[in-house]
């Protein structure tokens, strides 16, 4: 037993990022969000990893628009508050059908639409926005409710928050 015990204390954890990732050509990190009832409770807590190519230059860029080139793909999982009930699902192949500038916060809201992996199967073609905050640090999804039968809830927003740099280039994370 304290040979175990030894050798769990001598491992060093070593936090490994693909190097398609680290290329520069994505952005990426975690999904956080909430879903809640007709009373304010929380239904889900919503959590996952995302990564994109999409920026605030898309206007001088018009390649993202009516392709499917891996602009934007997520996996959320779903957990109830109490630990139950735990799924995961994507969303892939969205499609951006136009762009535009928030001129309050500089943000670019990409419309589109995306596929979205359920237990009865895919749906395509789901209504999608994603908004692009202006130093790209944020990126918060809306998933149409109803194309999706409110399984996201009625309104939920997935925040996504852009990986920082200084924790991608750290070879040790956890000692």
């Amino acid at each position: 037993m304290s040979g175990l015990l030894s050798i769990g204390q001598t491992s060093n954890w070593i936090f490994a990022i693909p190097s398609d990732l680290l290329n520069h050509k994505y952005v990426f990190g975690p999904l956080v969000g909430i879903t809640e009832n007709d009373t304010g409770n929380v239904d889900w807590v919503l959590t996952g990893n995302w990564r994109s190519i999409l920026t605030n230059d898309v206007f001088e860029n018009t390649t993202y628009f009516n392709q499917s080139s891996g602009s934007f793909k997520a996996a959320i999982e779903m957990i109830k508050p109490d630990g139950t009930g735990r799924h995961t699902h994507t969303l892939t192949e969205f499609v951006v059908l136009n762009a535009t500038q928030d001129p309050d916060n500089n943000s670019t809201i990409f419309n589109g639409t995306s596929t979205i992996s359920l237990s009865e199967g895919p749906v395509v073609e789901v209504p999608t926005t994603i908004e692009r905050s202006s130093n790209g640090n944020i990126f918060i999804v809306t998933i149409d409710p109803e194309s999706v039968d409110y399984h996201f809830g009625n309104s939920s927003l997935i925040y996504g928050i852009s990986a920082n740099p200084k924790f991608i280039n750290s070879t040790q994370i956890l000692q």
